[in-house]
């Protein structure tokens, strides 16, 4: 099988700008107490922390080989049942606890920064500790259709 679909699910620019912008307020700041060698060096090893920050915090969601992948959390396909897509006010619900469908023992992929859309996916194996999947994604109607399709292509023509 091939891949079917790639997601990187990074900050938005507002929030990469207000980090560096903090970082940049910080140099300043130590460059008018300590010289501006000082600022130099604290907005150099800010901005590595932000940029180092930024790529450990994002997540990056995979269909392939049969499996979807969040990150290094994997599950097979053929245990995976409904697909749906939330909205931003869905999403809201599900965070705060209101959704029956996103139980307390769901897998969640939902970033404070993250996009204000989600993705829900069961998990149709009893054996597994997780009710679902929930994860944010920029592009959600297009990751459902893809999902939906890598489920139906796993599971066979016959719905095994």
């Amino acid at each position: 099988m091939t891949q079917t679909y790639r997601e990187r699910v990074v900050p938005g620019v507002w929030w990469i700008v207000v980090a560096f912008l903090v970082v940049g307020m910080l140099s300043v700041a130590y460059g008018a107490a300590l010289g501006t060698g000082v600022g130099l060096v604290v907005f150099a090893v800010g901005a590595g922390i932000v940029f180092v920050g930024t790529r450990a915090a994002t997540d990056t969601i995979v269909i392939d080989d049969g499996e979807l992948a969040v990150g290094r959390a994997r599950v097979p396909l053929y245990v995976l049942g409904a697909v749906r897509v939330l909205t931003s006010d869905d999403v809201a619900c599900a965070r705060r606890g209101f959704d029956p469908h996103v139980t307390d023992t769901a897998f969640t992929r939902l970033p404070p920064w993250g996009p204000s859309h989600a993705v829900w996916v069961e998990v149709a194996d009893d054996s597994d500790p997780h009710s679902g999947w929930l994860v944010a994604s920029r592009h959600a109607d297009e990751f459902r259709r893809e999902l939906t399709e890598a489920i139906a292509a796993c599971h066979g023509p016959s719905g095994e």
